[in-house]
Formats: structure tokens, sequence, C-alpha cells
């Protein structure tokens, strides 16, 4: 394939696993000679990929864009002007849309302008596809090829498989990747440990990722409060932020747990305190569909338990690399985490076995790789190619 030039984009400012892979695969596309720009608000994305691209000429920046919502009219309006001037400006081959905001910006100047000339969506979580006009016309007639980052995902968009407005040919799975050179065997977390006055008696249970609804922290407090008694060093470590914070909080208290739980904030130095785990959850009811942290945990040789959403059977196979439980049961959860506490060794082996897979599954590159095969059928099989093949006066026609 040819260079390309590629626009990503994304509406998040904080942090957490979109962010990651647009970076990741930002970074590796234009190590590989693709000229890529990133655009996003100002934040952590942008803040990272300019430290990036000080080592990486084929990779910018633009942090021009605030991607609110389109009810914020004016704000709105602004965004999909600059889109179109960026877009007649670039001419960009592909444009990778990665949240719903900056989708519907880049779709507006798609509307107006003719502009991107194939656009591509990475669907990144497994909420509910709505089936309205605006998705419509979004799925019917201008996005040219979807990526979905799980399998599951794909049963979102049943309803526009069948009526025809998608096919199966214009969707790509394609899973997220991780930092092997930052998460791997060598990391330790004694540190961490340390910092926490956490010793090798206590037993540390950990998440790390927001702190919103959707990850079931919830969920894993009421399992740790029913192992508490027979478990009297088990600890529990919430790594990021959220605005479930100050709830949390309270409720561990509520829960009996307010000297065993630790909240941790943002932190830089994430795979050290993922290492410091001794077993990694992802306690999610919703919304997760490639989880990073429990690939990072893998990488690191730390023994995981998942909720059963989105892609955690793609991830784990139960029982042998780790284990996988009922979402919002917190019984069950406290069950899987009284089984590894109980069994050290089989722990470790389940923890051994994941650790041998994920490298080679989840790494940047099989993920780059992946993303060109979808970006080549999307330029050879975009809606504006197909227009130009056929015959009769709306040919090459953007509507």
């Amino acid at each position: 394939m040819k260079p390309l030039t590629i626009l990503h984009t994304d509406f998040h400012r904080g942090w957490g696993g979109q962010a990651s892979r647009v970076l990741m695969l930002s970074a590796e596309l234009a190590r590989r000679g693709h000229k890529v720009t990133i655009a996003a608000p100002e934040g952590e994305l942008t803040g990272r990929a300019r430290r990036a691209s000080l080592d990486n000429p084929g990779l910018s920046v633009d942090s021009g864009f605030a991607f609110r919502p389109p009810a914020h009219v004016a704000s709105f309006s602004r965004d999909v002007s600059r889109m179109m001037s960026l877009l007649r400006r670039a001419r960009f081959d592909i444009v990778d849309v990665h949240g719903s905001q900056d989708t519907w910006v880049t779709a507006g100047a798609r509307m107006i302008g003719g502009l991107p000339s194939c656009l591509v969506m990475t669907r990144h979580n497994t909420k509910r596809v709505r089936t309205g006009l605006a998705n419509r016309l979004l799925y019917g007639r201008l996005i040219d090829h979807l990526v979905i980052v799980d399998e599951s995902i794909r049963q979102q968009y049943a309803p526009f498989l069948s009526s025809g407005a998608l096919s199966d040919g214009m969707i790509s799975v394609i899973p997220s990747a991780f930092r092997a050179d930052l998460f791997h065997p060598g990391v330790s977390g004694a540190r961490v440990r340390t910092e926490l006055g956490l010793g090798e008696q206590h037993a540390v249970v950990g998440v790390a990722g927001r702190l919103v609804a959707d990850k079931g922290h919830i969920f894993l407090m009421r399992a740790v409060s029913m192992l508490a008694a027979g478990q009297p060093q088990l600890r529990l470590v919430f790594a990021g932020l959220g605005p479930l914070e100050a709830q949390l909080k309270a409720q561990a208290v509520e829960l009996g747990l307010a000297g065993r739980v630790h909240f941790l904030g943002f932190r830089a130095d994430i795979n050290e305190v993922e290492a410091a785990f001794d077993i990694a959850v992802l306690p999610s009811v919703g919304c997760d569909a490639s989880s990073a942290s429990i690939k990072e945990a893998m990488a690191l040789g730390v023994p995981v338990v998942a909720s059963d959403i989105g892609g955690a059977r793609s991830l784990i196979n139960d029982g042998v690399t780790g284990l996988v439980v009922p979402p919002g049961d917190a019984a069950a959860l406290a069950a899987a985490l009284g089984r590894l506490l109980l069994d050290r060794q089989s722990a470790r082996r389940m923890a051994h076995d994941a650790q041998l897979q994920v490298g080679e599954r989840y790494s940047i590159s099989r993920l780059t790789d992946q993303t060109l095969r979808a970006y080549e059928a999307a330029l050879t099989g975009s809606r504006r190619a197909r227009r130009a093949e056929a015959p009769g006066p709306l040919a090459g026609r953007i509507v």
C-alpha cells in the first residue's frame, strides 16, 4: 500500500483505552511512513501525541476542536467549519473517527462539502446503537467502513445489516492492543505497595479504570465486603478518576471497607500500579468491549477476573487464562476472587498461560496491520468509489 495521509479524531479530553488506541495506532502508522494527524480537544491525548511527535515527524496534532454534542449549536457549527477547512487543505486519504461527537462533526462536513472522500468509523464500546433517522443516514450513506474492536459489537448493528445500510464486507473486527514496552513481566509493583503501606501478607485486588457507573466498582466493593471477615489482609485499589469518586468513598464506609480501599486517582505509573495487584478485576456492567486493563494485567503476569460483557470471553479462556463472571453479580465475583485467593498456584498458572497468549494476539504491530487492511478495503469499497463506477446521471455524486 502506498503511504497514506490519515486523520484520526477523538472527542475525549481524558485518558483511557480509546485514547490509548488512537495514539498507539497513529504513532505506529507514522513510523511506517504514513502521514498521520490526530484531531482532538486539548487534553491528555493531544499532550501525549505532541510528545510522541518529537521523535516521529510523520505525526502531528490539531487541538483546535471542541467536539461537543450537536445540541451545542454554535460550538458544533464552528467544528464543522474547521473540519471542512482541514479536510480541504490536507486532502486526507482516510479519516478515522473514534467517538460520537467527532463522528457527527465529520459527518456534517461530508454532508455539506463532500469531504472526506473515505470515512471510517471505529466503534470502541458495546453501547446500544440507536436506529433513528440520524443513524440511518450515518451508517447508510456517510460511513464507508466500520471497525469494531470485538465481534460482540456486531449485534448492535443487526438492524442496519438486515436493512442493507451496512454489509458484513463493510465491517472489520480489530481488537485493541497494549504497550508491550510498558507492560511486561519485568515490571515491579514493589514501590507502589510500599507507598500504600502494603506488605507481602496483603492480598491486593485492583481495578484500573474511570470511576463511572459502567465500570461496576460498587459490585467489586460488595464482593470484597463478602470476603472481608475471612480475608483480614484483603485490600482494594482503585486507580482512575471519575465523577463517582465521592460516592464510592461513601459506600466504602457503609460497607465497612473504609480502611481497606485505596483511591489513587490518575497515575502516570499505571504499569507499576497494576503490577502491585495480586488480582486485576474488570467488574464492568457495560461499555467495555476490548479492555486495555485486562490485557495489561495479563502481560504483567497478574491473574484476572472480568465481567462477561463485550469481548471478555475473547480475551479470557474461562478457567484457563482467567475467570469470567456474570456482570453485576457481587456474589459470583466474590466466589471468583475467593477461588484465586485460596488457590494461589492455580492463579499463577492462569496468569502464566494468559501471559503467553496476550503478547502475540494484541500487539501494536498486529493492530496496525489489520487496520491498514481495513483502510484498503474502505478505499476500494467506498461509497464514492462505487458511485463513480456506476452508470447513470448520479454517478460520483455525494449525497
